[in-house]
């Protein structure tokens, strides 16, 4: 199975290219809202290393994060799953990094946290209703620095957790032909933590009337 993995919805940003059982070609790069000045060289790269091989998929980190950045990613995404024939597939991306049981949490702003439930389900929570999490003994982890929470005073073990695109590939490979093909019929985009303030288009910017 060969993938071509985008993981652009945070700041330290990486794409890699997993090729006959082994990663053939990883890129990392740094960007607040610029991600599309790194990701094309980072893509040509993975793509001369994958030459004319077929290609399975590309995986985008879905978020939650940037939507800028998994924005850009799918708009290239679409053009290559186009070109090569490839399944698109947006994956959660804070899947990689939670342990069985655990929650995930990050400053949503505005007075209110991010949480990714232990069952996956993605929700915007209080600080009144975190601490109550907290105070339950429920494994909470964050991809905040600990520095962040503490001036919130939200004081968990496990901090500044960071997905990536090989977690996006061996989240993929850790899922039966079952769960890949539910997760690859959902629509290929951002994660909204609240509703975005804009009018519904009749096609997203990444996708193409067929």
């Amino acid at each position: 199975m060969n993938l071509l993995a985008i993981e652009t919805s945070v700041a330290d940003a990486t794409l890699c290219l997993y090729r006959d059982g082994a990663f053939a070609a990883e890129s990392a790069w740094h960007a607040e809202r610029n991600h599309d000045a790194f990701l094309f060289p980072a893509l040509q790269r993975a793509l001369d290393a994958l030459g004319d091989s077929p290609l399975d998929a590309v995986l985008v980190g879905a978020g939650p994060g940037s939507y800028g950045g998994v924005r850009v990613a799918l708009a290239a995404g679409v053009g290559i799953s186009m070109v090569r024939g490839a399944r698109l597939v947006a994956v959660p991306s804070w899947d990689q990094l939670a342990k069985k049981g655990e929650c995930i949490i990050s400053d949503a702003k505005r007075g209110g946290w991010t949480l990714r439930k232990s069952d996956g389900a993605i929700s915007v929570i209080t600080t009144e209703e975190l601490q109550t999490l907290l105070k339950s003994g429920a494994p909470v982890a964050s991809v905040e620095t600990c520095e962040v929470l503490q001036k919130r005073s939200v004081n968990i073990a496990r901090c500044g957790l960071v997905p990536t695109a090989q977690g996006l590939v061996e989240t993929w490979l850790n899922m039966d032909e079952t769960a890949r093909t539910a997760l690859a019929a959902k629509p290929a985009e951002p994660i909204y933590v609240r509703p975005p303030h804009i009018t519904d288009a009749q096609h997203k910017p990444w996708e193409f009337p067929h």
